[in-house]
């Protein structure tokens, strides 16, 4: 028998606006589980239930960055935290009510693929994401982190209430201990919108997921500390008017492949690196956040160094600068970029372009038209302004496609003219004026 199969009826108690319901210990089976009495004489916030009055209260569970005011509309992280330290397995829920009216107030939005949200009677609800509990490890504290954007028009007085249990899946000597957090925010004057009971916003935001690419160009990504990026990319080489179903569309003919890997050293800054198979590309970069979530444009200066055969020879360095605007469904980027020692002198042809000149200057110009929170149409474009523009014929870099959206992965297919993903590549020349088939997938970790 699990231990906290029965969470759920008691976290629904709880943030679903009722009394939290009480609990002792009784055993099934020679196993210890919880059974609910009543909806009364719960204990205060942080202080579990022992009937044998053995342990004392603590802050073993704590929600974390509720807004005494709040603004509508307004963007804010909160997180659940627990405490617990013999925790070996534990299970939470949290809700967002209006507390006029009982009903969902504003949006809850998990923060990464460890928080799940389910609706429930018009209410959503954000938990842990594996089915019945979380297997976690002793002497935490373990975050779990998510977002809410406040009621737009406003909703009075909100109330935050969360529930957990905590118990050791081992031994269960100390039994299971259910705990509460509840937090309550308060419109701010500055809020221009009266107070209502309106029908709170979409469940669901615009863009179930984000990722730190269009399709090769950069964009303003909301940060949070200790999240993890993992990136694979592939540009297959044959061109799809050449292909046909018998090749799959010219995945039988190879493809270039990228793989890459972010990692946000703080809610701002992050560092990336990458490995692309042609010419063995080692891409060195860093984001820096300017302007985050919460704004109809967000930007972020994107950097780094591209260097050829493992790093070890014709280093180009470059710098970028992310700009993303909002106009509902639709987003527009920009992104100018600067690439340094572009021209590879080695190899340089009679037929290059701009041959006197090392460094290449581009602006890339993407589309993000989101259909569905799991779906959006893609489109990226790349030319050349000045500069070292190499071989042959100038060749903006143009792709477009589909992109596909879960709480843990995101799946791009697309048509691109450029096989190539890093910007000593695709900035200077897409080299090719033909479309070959290609995908993105991101994976984030936290």
């Amino acid at each position: 028998m699990k231990v906290i199969t029965w969470f759920g009826l008691i976290a629904l108690l709880h943030t679903g606006g009722a009394v939290p319901a009480r609990c002792h210990d009784t055993r099934v089976g020679g196993e210890r589980v919880a059974e609910v009495l009543s909806t009364s004489d719960f204990p205060p916030q942080g202080v579990p239930f022992d009937p044998a009055g053995e342990k004392p209260g603590s802050r073993i569970l704590e929600l974390d960055g509720v807004p005494s005011l709040y603004l509508a509309g307004h963007r804010y992280t909160m997180s659940i935290i627990i405490r617990e330290p013999n925790r070996l397995r534990s299970g939470w829920q949290v809700s967002v009510r209006s507390t006029e009216s009982g009903k969902q107030a504003g949006r809850l939005i998990p923060g990464d693929d460890t928080v799940h949200a389910r609706e429930l009677d018009g209410v959503v609800y954000l938990r842990q994401a594996l089915a019945d509990s979380d297997s976690g490890v002793s002497d935490g504290p373990v975050v779990f982190r998510f977002d809410w954007i406040a009621p737009n028009p406003v909703q009075g007085n909100i109330h935050i209430s969360a529930a957990c249990n905590v118990t050791d899946e081992k031994t269960l000597e100390g039994g299971t201990y259910i705990y509460a957090a509840d937090g309550f925010s308060v419109p701010s004057e500055d809020s221009a919108q009266a107070v209502s009971g309106a029908v709170p916003d979409p469940v669901m935001p615009l863009r179930m997921q984000e990722t730190s690419r269009v399709v090769n160009l950069p964009v303003p990504m909301d940060l949070d500390r200790g999240s993890v990026e993992i990136r694979i990319e592939h540009r297959f080489f044959q061109a799809i008017e050449n292909s046909r179903p018998g090749d799959a569309f010219g995945i039988d003919f190879g493809a270039n492949i990228s793989l890459g890997l972010n990692y946000a050293l703080t809610d701002r800054l992050s560092a990336g690196v990458s490995r692309t198979r042609l010419d063995q590309i080692v891409s060195l970069s860093g984001t820096y956040e300017l302007r985050t979530a919460g704004s109809f444009w967000n930007a972020a200066l994107h950097g780094g160094v591209d260097g050829q055969r493992n790093f070890s020879e014709h280093y180009s360095p470059f710098l970028q600068f992310a700009s993303a605007f909002d106009f509902r469904r639709f987003r527009l980027h920009v992104i100018p970029t600067m690439v340094f020692n572009s021209r590879m002198d080695p190899v340089l042809r009679t037929d290059a372009i701009n041959p006197d000149d090392n460094n290449t200057f581009s602006l890339g110009l993407g589309t993000d038209v989101a259909l569905h929170p799991r779906f959006s149409l893609q489109g990226e474009y790349v030319a050349r302004l000045a500069g070292f523009g190499g071989f042959e014929q100038t060749r903006p870099q143009l792709s477009g496609g589909i992109v596909i959206r879960t709480y843990g992965h995101v799946f791009a297919v697309m048509l691109s003219t450029s096989r190539d993903f890093t910007p000593a590549k695709y900035a200077v020349n897409a080299e090719n004026r033909d479309f070959s088939l290609g995908f993105n997938i991101y994976r984030k970790i936290r």
